[in-house]
């Protein structure tokens, strides 16, 4: 199949095409892409291969219920078919299992619309479907907003027990939301067309009156959002009606969505408005004034029936946060998720119900989950004998069809989940037993102690849907279908939530992995990844906790891996903003600071004309990947003549350059001082020829010929002065940042 990357903005042709391997989808190399294709070659072998393996497995699928048949053998589609290419005869960019999936979506919205009485049956032809008027169909797009400020907004006391729980929390109200609205249309998982990072879209039938009982639904979830998270949580949503020609219109489904989600903004804009009557605004209970009423991790005011007790960490906390721990714990060690059809879960069992007060004990739509390290075909057995389980989602495990059998009545299915990966547990020096990593832990490296917090997301996604797709094959057909959309959100999501837990849990448990010059201390006593702690990776973007010297590398590598995963695509990049903090600094600023650094790489402009982004912002400067590298072989040639020398002088000499330098007198007497201190630093240390080599650098702005290109030029003063383009002298303040950091403690 090729990489639908390719055909983004522009097609490209030749040697310059990308195509995926004919394999069951796996998390490891696989999913990258490969060149140089031989297309002559018979590849009927592969597909037997593919083909006999979907075979046995389908065989395994429970036949006496249609809904767990359904989820089932929609992600064995998603299994085998993820890189088969639909159709061979055209743009073979959209894989057969996207197109699977948004054709039973849409026959299944037509054949429900045929049973709503203000449509009736279905026109006898193709053509007339086409030309028929009545909007059958409706888009639903559905939005979380603050979702931020309720993970982030924590002390630091308890914050890592609680970030991972706190993030994965939102995904499993999003799960219920979902449920609650397939329940309510009789819709199937194939109508899901995209779910991920608070948002969600649903292609559903117009039937009016089940709309109605959605928006009434909506309006009572938002109530207990309000009442459970402080009005910090809200969802958003938008629907558009539109009739079936939209969907071969050029740049039709693209107009659907762009309407969906400007109601989505309209309604972010009057949160709330749709429940505002007399009983919103009476008061409700004051909230407990004294200490032992105050959420030591999110600092709210508790009722007495709000109150719960981390014992063993004497912290008085939520029964929400309490909840919220348990669940990043479970989260730890967890392989399998397994959903189960009622109100109230047991903690001893690792249950967890979001939203459970919304909920009662008859209410079919009510799901709580249970987070199981193991599992076995006999535990399961025992399990459904008493309880009603609806699904078994392997997590990070494509062999999800193991515990499948014909006679059952749930649904085997997989997820991929980015931010899986947990540290290991530390030795408890007081208690003398294992106690939850803090972010204390993750930054030692018995130098700095510090951490960073690494934010990254795609550059204007929003525009790739909206106008990537306006573009045209060899025989003038559009390409922006709706298939084309799912593909895109798919792998997208393979990236993101799939591949970045690989990078993590697998390739990083390699120090080799890493430049070793660039680390402040070496992982003697463990491995990389017990030093990376990711909070949330999926859609498009990522938020990882970790050491602070692993942060510049680990946003290089992921940037670097991406580019290869959209084909080096010039016009797809990812921007990030790095923070590096004391591990005890507050997580809600260091991420708050993340995020404006990422907002300054992105505000980077290339030139006047055009917008910048594919940038990176560390120690408070931006600059261009590009310009990145540059920077990391001026700092690791700095370290090496501070070893050759054995000395700081060359650090000191770049702390008082940049203490002296002003950018009004650029050709000032910075220039003629430095020459003359180089020239004695090398006579003193006899490295006479790599000082003035240095001197040329500076003097010419070049390292060895390479210049920076796209630097933000730091200025001291408030006075304008007019535009110039970049020099070496311009990476001096980040390039002095970054040594002292890693060579402090060194001899």
């Amino acid at each position: 199949m090729l990489n639908p990357f390719d055909t983004v903005y522009d097609i490209k042709k030749g040697e310059d095409r990308s195509y995926y391997k004919l394999l069951p989808l796996f998390i490891d190399d696989r999913v990258f892409p490969e060149h140089n294709v031989d297309l002559n070659i018979d590849r009927q072998n592969d597909y037997r291969q593919l083909w006999n393996a979907f075979e046995e497995e389908v065989k395994r699928l429970p036949n006496n219920h249609f809904t767990s048949q359904a989820t089932s053998l929609l992600n064995l589609l998603k299994k085998y078919t993820w890189c088969i290419p639909s159709a061979t005869n055209s743009m073979p960019d959209i894989s057969l299992y996207d197109h699977l999936k948004t054709t039973a979506a849409i026959a299944t919205c037509l054949y429900q619309s045929t049973e709503i009485e203000e449509f009736g049956s279905l026109p006898v032809s193709f053509d007339g479907l086409i030309q028929e008027e009545k909007e059958r169909f409706v888009l639903l797009a559905g939005d979380f907003s603050g979702i931020q400020k309720f993970i982030y907004q924590l002390s630091s006391k308890g914050a890592a027990k609680t970030l991972k729980g706190r993030s994965f929390y939102l995904s499993l109200v999003q799960d219920v939301v979902i449920q609650k609205i397939k329940n309510i249309f009789e819709a199937e998982d194939a109508q899901i067309l995209m779910s991920s990072g608070g948002r969600f879209q649903i292609l559903l039938p117009n039937d009016s009156s089940k709309i109605e009982l959605f928006k009434e639904f909506i309006s009572k979830i938002n109530l207990e959002l309000r009442k459970e998270f402080e009005s910090v949580l809200y969802l958003a949503i938008g629907i558009k009606a539109f009739r079936a020609s939209q969907l071969l219109k050029d740049n039709g489904y693209s107009e659907a969505v762009k309407d969906a989600y400007k109601e989505v903004e309209r309604d972010k804009n009057r949160k709330f408005a749709e429940v505002i009557d007399e009983q919103f605004f009476m008061l409700g209970e004051v909230s407990g004034t004294k200490s032992a009423q105050i959420c030591h991790v999110t600092g709210i005011d508790l009722q007495d029936n709000q109150v719960a007790e981390l014992v063993e960490e004497d912290m008085i906390i939520s029964k929400s946060v309490e909840e919220q721990i348990s669940l990043g714990r479970w989260l730890r060690d967890a392989k399998y998720i397994v959903k189960i059809q009622k109100s109230t879960g047991k903690k001893k069992n690792h249950e967890i119900t979001p939203l459970s007060n919304f909920v009662s004990e008859s209410d079919e739509d009510a799901i709580t989950y249970r987070f199981c390290k193991s599992l076995t075909k006999e535990e399961l057995k025992r399990m459904t004998k008493f309880e009603p389980v609806s699904d078994v989602i392997a997590i990070n495990n494509t062999d999800f069809m193991s515990f499948s059998e014909t006679g059952q009545h749930f649904s085997s299915s997989f997820m991929f989940y980015g931010a899986a990966w947990t540290p290991d547990e530390v030795s408890d020096e007081d208690k003398k037993e294992p106690k939850t990593v803090e972010f204390t832990d993750i930054a030692k490296d018995n130098a700095n102690n510090l951490m960073a917090v690494v934010r990254l997301d795609i550059d204007s996604l929003g525009d790739l849907f909206r106008n990537g797709f306006n573009t045209s094959n060899s025989t003038n057909k559009y390409l922006g279908s709706i298939s084309r959309y799912s593909n895109m959100s798919e792998k997208l999501d393979l990236f993101f939530s799939g591949y970045i837990h690989y990078l993590i849990s697998e390739i990083y448990k390699s120090e080799k992995e890493f430049d070793q010059q660039l680390l402040s201390g070496s992982f003697t006593e463990d491995q990389p990844c017990q030093h990376i702690f990711p909070v949330y990776a999926g859609g498009d973007d990522v938020f990882i906790i970790c050491r602070w010297d692993i942060a510049p590398q680990l946003a290089k590598r992921i940037h670097d891996d991406f580019k290869r995963f959209v084909n080096h695509h010039d016009k797809l990049s990812l921007s990030g903003g790095i923070s590096v903090v004391s591990g005890k600094y507050p997580i809600h600023k260091a991420a708050l600071e993340a995020d404006e650094a990422e907002k300054k790489a992105k505000s980077l402009k290339k030139s006047e004309k055009a917008d910048g982004k594919d940038a990176l912002c560390m120690f408070g400067q931006a600059m261009s990947w590009k310009d990145f590298s540059l920077a990391e072989s001026y700092v690791k040639q700095i370290i090496t003549w501070q070893e050759q020398m054995k000395s700081r002088t060359i650090l000191s000499f770049l702390r008082n350059l940049y203490a002296e330098y002003d950018d009004r007198f650029h050709f000032g007497r910075w220039r003629w001082r430095s020459a003359y201190q180089l020239k004695r630093i090398g006579k003193a240390y006899k490295n006479e020829e790599d000082m003035a080599r240095f001197a040329s650098w500076l003097f010419t702005g070049n390292l060895d010929n390479e210049g920076p290109e796209r630097v933000e030029i730091l200025k001291k003063n408030k006075e304008q002065k007019e535009q110039r383009n970049p020099e070496l002298v311009d990476l001096t303040g980040f390039a002095v940042r970054w040594v002292q950091n890693l060579t402090r403690n060194k001899s």
